[in-house]
């Protein structure tokens, strides 16, 4: 199983943005701090996670503690954007990442998985300045694309410019340029680029003032695919929950009992998301009273969590199909597999 050379030959790429990451934005976690160096042991999680609101508003509102109390399990925990290296050294019994890149996890880790639930869509737009005429990345041809990495959610966008327009997005019709994250929509409102991959929880600023807007109708990869490949799911997921699979199948009730917990994460998003979205700004890279307001009115609008982490024999058929789509299109080599899902929806531990 191998992914294409023009996709392998970028991971050096991501991997340098990941470490600028580490190092600029990470955000200590409920749970943070170093990976635990204990073996797996029944009744006890491993979870490692990159910095997250719901995650921290369940460790400090006591929901992680009432949970352990009530389950008789325990979580260990640690707060990392380095969840593949960690998972590759045997520290993490679960981790995230998003679902289309499981079958690169395994390759580099060599350690078999499965996805045991789901948390959020791949949620980027393309972003173009506001007086720009263009209506999609057609009209783009040969300008200057802004990514943070050619793999990640440019895979699936790639597939999708490839089926919408027949372009090649990377090494072909544009010129692609690796920018940090957090700077695109930056770098793109002052004219340095003319067109983004971004997120919008990391552009509220230029989309609150109006120096950009997104293409396709503020539609994401996730909305785009669910139109043309399998209409009314919600993914492909920019993040599911990764497991491996001996362990897994050695220990059902853990399995059950953190999808619970994050059942509960999920509801207490659904119900406090304004309060996390005040009390965790670093989490959406806001600061001000302004772009915190706007960023509760854009995720009200476009919320990108889901209502819940189980899912069934259906939805696991659906997110596959990304898989397709992107074989299809060239974006994977023809070898490159599908991930194993466990649909745990309705099905009783």
């Amino acid at each position: 199983m191998t992914f294409s050379p023009r996709i392998r030959a970028r991971t050096a790429v991501a991997a340098a943005v990941a470490a600028v990451l580490t190092l600029t934005t990470a955000c200590s976690a409920g749970l943070g701090g170093p990976a635990s160096s204990r073996t797996a042991r029944d009744g006890v999680i491993r979870f490692t996670f990159a910095p997250d609101p719901i995650w921290d508003y369940m460790n400090d509102t006591g929901v992680v503690e009432e949970w352990q109390q009530e389950s008789g399990y325990t979580i260990e925990s640690s707060a990392t954007w380095d969840e593949f290296g960690l998972f590759a050294g045997g520290h993490a019994d679960i981790i995230s990442t998003a679902s289309f890149e499981v079958p690169y996890l395994e390759e580099q880790t060599r350690r078999d998985t499965v996805i045991i639930g789901r948390y959020n869509a791949e949620r980027s737009r393309i972003l173009v300045r506001a007086d720009d005429p263009a209506q999609t990345l057609e009209d783009l041809q040969g300008k200057r694309l802004g990514v943070f990495t050619t793999v990640s959610g440019t895979l699936v966008w790639s597939a999708l410019v490839e089926q919408m327009h027949g372009l090649k997005l990377v090494d072909g019709d544009f010129d692609v340029v690796v920018a940090d994250i957090q700077n695109l929509s930056n770098l793109l409102a002052r004219g340095e680029i003319d067109a983004c991959i971004c997120y919008p929880d990391l552009s509220a600023r230029e989309l609150r003032e109006g120096s950009v807007r997104a293409l396709y109708d503020g539609k994401s990869s996730a909305d785009l695919f669910s139109e043309i490949e399998a209409p009314g799911h919600d993914g492909p997921m920019g993040n599911v929950f990764v497991a491996r699979r001996d362990w897994v199948d050695d220990h059902p009730g853990e399995v059950s009992a953190f999808l619970d917990l994050w059942d509960r994460g999920l509801a207490e998003w659904q119900q406090h998301r304004d309060e996390m979205i005040e009390r965790y700004p670093q989490h959406f890279a806001v600061s001000t009273p302004e772009d915190i307001a706007f960023m509760k009115d854009y995720v009200a609008r476009h919320d990108w969590v889901t209502d819940e982490v189980r899912f069934d024999a259906q939805w696991a058929d659906d997110e596959s199909s990304i898989f397709d789509l992107m074989r299809e299109t060239g974006v994977i080599s023809d070898d490159v597999t599908d991930p194993k899902f466990l649909p745990t929806e309705g099905v009783q531990p």
